[in-house]
């Protein structure tokens, strides 16, 4: 856990993946290809950017895959060296390893594709989650050109990629709604609560929550407030989150909280335990939100030439090898097109690949639709 104490405080559950663009393609004593953790960076960057990087990199590797147009790089703005790319890659990483370049270069894309979905199952179906059930929302400079391979080898049918999805987290830091979070300690089995004492706490915090969104300069009407506690059987270390209904708690409704916990536990650990086994509660939560109109300044025209009247070839694995694919812009998907298909902008590139379909949904985002 690293030095300093340990603090149960309120955080965004928030999960790395280190498989960006700079990270760096590497042969490790066994003779095997690795993925990152070092990385190239922004500067100097990958061999392709020729500022002086002397190590393959995923860009590099999506680049000889022809995902990534040399010439279109941050609207134009950066020119990449391909040749340059293509003969570091061939001679550091093709060559050792006794395979053509364009193997070595899909295997690089195909290891970051794994990379991420040992992250992404860290936090769902090691939680309990089954992943089929969810959308994949892809973003960052990045992700769109991994979603769609990322979503199929999960068993995903969707993936989403937002309107500027290179500058998505500026975007949302700037856009979020405002948030506040209060908890109380109150250790106590649910067969044991004192109902006036859990309503008068809840009351207390709701009260403060609400003073505190007023002081923010927010109306009543973009208020809003729910409730969740902290609950275990007791003997355990570690508690579970559960939404708790708004309102007064009372003994007719507390066999609903029972229940809730009860699925949370079986959902998160595969079993729960019989009706008769104590339920701890360890605190109360309330989470205030300050809900904010911001959909007249988030991007959603989607504006420009439906077509680059471009092709370029670009390679889909064994099954498809090399095809020759439309380059189009995102405005082109106002009307439903079949893969394989490159959409380009000026922050990210997004690929759709054969078998799947893509279109525009009303707030401009690009929904793939997996086969």
């Amino acid at each position: 856990t690293g030095a300093g104490y340990l603090i149960k405080v309120p955080a965004v559950d928030l999960a790395e993946v280190g498989a960006g663009g700079g990270s760096v393609v590497w042969i490790d004593a066994g003779g095997s290809m690795r993925i990152g953790p070092r990385s190239a960076g922004a500067v100097p960057g990958p061999l392709c950017y020729d500022n002086g990087g002397a190590d393959p990199t995923v860009t590099d590797a999506n680049l000889i895959l022809g995902y990534i147009n040399p010439e279109f790089l941050v609207g134009g703005a950066v020119t990449l060296n391909a040749a340059k790319a293509r003969k570091d890659f061939e001679e550091k990483i093709a060559r050792p390893l006794r395979t053509s370049l364009v193997e070595a270069a899909y295997g690089a894309h195909q290891i970051a594709v794994s990379n991420m979905i040992r992250a992404i199952k860290a936090v769902s179906t090691e939680r309990g989650r089954d992943p089929r059930e969810y959308s994949l929302f892809a973003f960052g400079g990045n992700g769109p050109i991994f979603g769609a391979g990322i979503g199929r080898e999960l068993s995903m049918k969707r993936v989403i990629i937002p309107p500027s999805p290179g500058v998505f987290s500026s975007l949302g830091l700037l856009h979020a709604d405002i948030e506040h979070h209060y908890s109380r300690t109150l250790r106590t089995t649910l067969d044991d609560l004192d109902f006036q004492e859990v309503n008068r706490a809840w009351r207390q915090m709701e009260a403060d929550a609400l003073a505190q969104l007023q002081a923010d300069g927010l109306a009543r009407k973009q208020m809003s407030i729910s409730r969740t506690a902290g609950l275990r059987y007791q003997g355990q270390t570690h508690e579970l989150v559960v939404p708790i209904p708004n309102g007064r708690l009372d003994q007719c409704n507390i066999a609903v909280v029972k229940e809730a916990f009860g699925h949370e536990h079986e959902a998160t650990y595969g079993h729960r335990a019989g009706d008769d086994e104590p339920v701890e509660l360890v605190n109360l939560q309330v989470i205030a939100r300050g809900v904010l109109d911001h959909t007249a300044a988030m991007p959603r025209a989607v504006n420009g030439p439906a077509l680059s009247g471009a092709t370029r070839c670009a390679f889909f694995g064994h099954d498809h090898g090399w095809l020759e694919t439309q380059v189009l812009s995102r405005s082109a998907l106002k009307a439903a097109r079949d893969g394989p298909c490159i959409i380009e902008e000026y922050d990210a590139t997004a690929i759709i690949p054969p078998d799947a379909r893509a279109e525009l949904d009303e707030f401009g985002n690009i929904l793939i639709a997996l086969d």
